[in-house]
Order: C-alpha cells, then structure tokens, then sequence
C-alpha cells in the first residue's frame, strides 16, 4: 500500500474523503500496520485503509460494519462506522469510516475480561458470519514477507501446518460456538472519558469462545503479570490456562503475533529487531519476553 502524499494527503485517503464527502485536510497518521489509520480532526472520524489483495478482506470488513452496528444495537460499547456507503475500492485501498472516540489504550486486562463475558452471552448474531481462521492471516504474511529467508519461510510454514492439524483434529473446545471478536487483546481497548470501547472488529466471525481469551492470557509473552491474568479470568468466569487445547491456541497466537512484523519489517527498523527476537525465541522453544514495536 502507497502511503506516498499529494499535497500533504494520500491519494487513497484523499480520494476515499472525496467519495465519502469528509474534508481530509489535516489528516493525521495514527498507525501503519495491517491498516492504515488516519484522524480527520475536523470530521471526529477515523478512516482506516486496507489493502485490496488479501483473499476475502472485502467480506471481512463488510462483517466487521455489520457485527459492530448490530452490537450497538444491543448495547454493547463498541466503535461506530459512519452511516456511509462503505467499504469503499480506492486506489487499492479498501476504505472504513469510524466515528472517532477522545480516548487511550487502557493496559489491564481484567475490564477487557468482563467485556467478553459480556460479548460472549449476548443472544445469536442475525446474519451469517463467516467462520473464524487462525491461520490465513499468518500464511499470507509468511509468503509475502521480504525480510525472511527461504528456510525460516518454511519453518515457519511447516509451524502453521502442525498447528493447523492439531487445532481442527484434536482440539476439543469446552466453551459453546458463537461471535468472537478474533484479535480481543488489550491494545484493541479505548477508555473515553465515561466508558470502555471494544474496537477493530476486522477478525470477527464463528468461532470457539476460547480464541478471544487467549491473547490476555498468552500476555504474559508481553509483561502480562500472573495477577493481571488471573483478574482477567476471574472477570471472564472461566479458566482454560488448564484445558488441553489451551497449548494449542496459544502457540497458534504466538504466531499471530508475528504478522506485522512480517508485513512491515522490510521499512522499519524496530519492527525487523523483534521479529527476530520472536523468531529466535519460538525457534528454541523458550519464553523470553517479547516487546511492542
């Protein structure tokens, strides 16, 4: 995705705004990873920019405006896509408008435990979803990464095959199928001055309820205290740190992690270093801690 600027704005950004009818001017840049996030601060709205050649990304975001504006139907807080035509095709660009919310990342793990519970007992979703993959995400940035080798490209291929066995072969999930937000990690909470926000529904879909409780629990890859997880399961009701699957989709977790790295390390320097740091440590099985970049 070109992030090259006309005129301070770039062209997938200005074109989009165009179509939506937003002013881009003083766009600001939030983030550069799977997305890229812009502020239109005169509009209080979030565009968010995706790339066009990932299989499904279209479907993907038009569940990801569905689930939210259906959550928010039921009262659930979640951030809002503008009442636009959306997803928008610009410039190879896939783009999303979302109401901005005033706010910060909140870094405990136990309020994001109680919003899960809460997601995870809400009544049946009224349309069809599509059904969680763990995998296709992490294949697609191994095979397009520019920053690894042909062996570590196979390694770590062959780690999403075993996993990818053992997931829909052995694993055998204790809590019921339904909504899962696919990537509930920490980073995805906002804490606006009255509320909490559970944001970027893009992974949303059909699926074990256990996929959206280990990425809090696996934290502990990223500082996560054992206190902050055991608030966290407490908050959620229900402990799979002892479940045999739990293995599984934390190492299938681990992986995921990788995937900005592997989409960005070709163009910065930090992501690259921690790429390696968690290659070098999945790779000798070991549980040094990792860092964000």
């Amino acid at each position: 995705m070109t992030v090259s600027t006309v005129a301070g704005i770039p062209p997938a950004l200005a074109e989009a705004c165009r179509l939506a009818g937003l002013d881009a001017s003083g766009a600001r840049l939030l983030r550069s990873f799977a997305n890229v996030v812009y502020h239109l601060p005169g509009e209080r709205v979030v565009v968010r920019l995706a790339e066009t050649g990932a299989p499904g990304k279209y479907d993907r975001l038009v569940t990801s405006l569905k689930v939210t504006r259906w959550l928010h139907e039921q009262g659930f807080p979640v951030t809002l896509p503008l009442d636009v035509r959306q997803p928008l095709a610009v410039e190879g660009c896939l783009a999303t408008f979302w109401h901005y919310e005033e706010g910060a990342g909140d870094g405990d793990p136990v309020p994001l435990g109680l919003l899960l519970r809460r997601l995870h007992s809400l009544p049946p979703v009224p349309f069809e979803l599509p059904t969680f993959d763990p995998f296709g995400r992490v294949r697609r940035a191994v095979r397009a990464s520019r920053v690894l080798d042909d062996e570590e490209r196979e390694w770590l291929l062959e780690r999403c095959g075993a996993l990818e066995e053992a997931y829909y072969e052995r694993v055998e999930f204790a809590l019921p199928y339904g909504l899962v937000h696919g990537d509930a990690h920490r980073g995805n909470l906002i804490r606006t001055r009255d509320r909490l926000l559970l944001c970027d529904w893009d992974s949303a879909g059909a699926g074990p309820r256990e996929i959206d409780l280990v990425p809090s629990l696996q934290g502990a890859r990223f500082g996560v205290s054992d206190a902050q997880r055991d608030g966290f399961v407490h908050a959620y009701g229900y402990d799979i740190r002892d479940w045999p699957g739990y293995p599984v989709l934390r190492d299938i977790r681990e992986l995921q992690t990788l995937t900005a790295a592997l989409r960005i390390g070709h163009r910065d320097a930090a992501a690259l270093a921690e790429l390696r740091h968690r290659l070098s440590s999945l790779r000798a099985g070991d549980d040094r801690l990792w860092h964000p970049f």
